[in-house]
């Protein structure tokens, strides 16, 4: 099974400045970085707060060996954001059947909640977020990426 496991941050408005630190301090490389204008763009039903043109809707970082997944939002809506809850899990491939596959098998369990359901989005060909029994959030993603 070809997939990786990713930590994803949700920075609430401080997403641009933390790519910045990386980039500056740890010698981070962005592989991919969409703001909320060029989202709206892809998106015409995208819709975002007067002056947050700049907010990062997602981007994908290289430090070292590793990747960090970085945008504003939090994952799990149910939640209001603050600091502790601004981690999840990305685990993505580009094969759909297994990322598909990994949903289904993961949703079959009880305890798990569906945060958003599995299906097409206009950043990939299958998207949906989970929060396991242990309360970690897990997003799930056929990735049209070949970082």
């Amino acid at each position: 099974m070809n997939v990786e496991v990713i930590p994803f941050l949700s920075l609430n408005g401080n997403a641009a400045a933390a790519i910045r630190f990386y980039e500056k301090y740890l010698g981070a490389k962005v592989l991919l970085k969409k703001n909320y204008k060029e989202m709206k763009l892809m998106n015409p039903n995208f819709s975002y707060e007067k002056g947050q043109d700049e907010y990062i809707t997602h981007s994908v970082l290289q430090i070292g060996s590793n990747k960090l997944m970085i945008a504003e939002e939090e994952m799990d809506t149910t939640q209001p954001w603050q600091l502790g809850n601004s981690f999840s899990l990305c685990i993505q491939s580009k094969d759909k059947d297994v990322i598909q596959n990994l949903y289904e098998t993961l949703v079959k369990n009880e305890k798990v909640t569906v945060l958003m359901p599995f299906e097409k989005n206009v950043f990939s060909p299958g998207y949906g977020i989970i929060r396991d029994p242990f309360g970690i959030v897990i997003q799930l993603c056929v990735t049209v990426h070949d970082f």
